[in-house]
């Protein structure tokens, strides 16, 4: 297991605040960060993502359960979830315009518990016109998220070099209004 980043060591303070015992790792990949949250948290994780190669790729683990399924419609009971982990999913749904964002934190407000806690982590790389993801600003990450969301903080800033690419992420906090349409 490899240690968390410090921005993710910073989510995990957050986590801890909440005490979860069901955590989704919800674009999960092939489960790069999913072993970190479990072994932190001590919590049930369910790790979902839709591509069926990336989730055979990842690591077995008894406190890790891999789902396949499409973010925007989980399959999951309501208020049964009592946090949410997502790095880069945002980014991947903006591509298509804000429904998907809209569908997505819609789906979130619904799968978790009233006192639950999201940390959503996105691309906000402004300074490159290259980038195959589109870059979320504050403010539309405020509009997605009205209505099914609050935002309670932003969480940090962190620079990754991609194959000697500078790429700027941010993490946000945000809990469910549990609220549905």
């Amino acid at each position: 297991m490899t240690s968390p980043t410090r921005i993710l060591a910073r989510g995990l303070d957050v986590f801890e605040k909440h005490k979860p015992r069901i955590l989704l790792d919800l674009g999960c990949g092939a489960g790069s960060e999913t072993p970190i949250l479990a072994a932190s948290l001590g919590a049930r994780i369910i790790a979902v993502d839709h591509d069926t190669a990336a989730l055979a790729a990842a690591p077995p683990n008894p406190n890790i359960f891999y789902v396949r399924a499409d973010a925007t419609r989980l399959p999951f009971a309501e208020s049964t979830i009592d946090a949410c982990y997502s790095f880069g999913l945002l980014q991947e749904l903006g591509q298509n315009g804000d429904a998907p964002l809209r569908m997505l934190t819609r789906e979130l407000d619904r799968v978790m518990e009233k006192s639950g806690v999201a940390i959503l982590g996105t691309i906000a790389n402004f300074r490159s016109t290259s980038s195959a993801y589109r870059s979320l600003t504050g403010a539309e990450v405020s509009k997605v998220l009205r209505g099914h969301m609050v935002l309670q903080e932003l969480i940090g800033l962190m620079d990754i070099d991609n194959d000697g690419q500078q790429t700027r992420y941010w993490y946000i906090s945000a809990t469910p209004t549990n609220h549905t349409e």
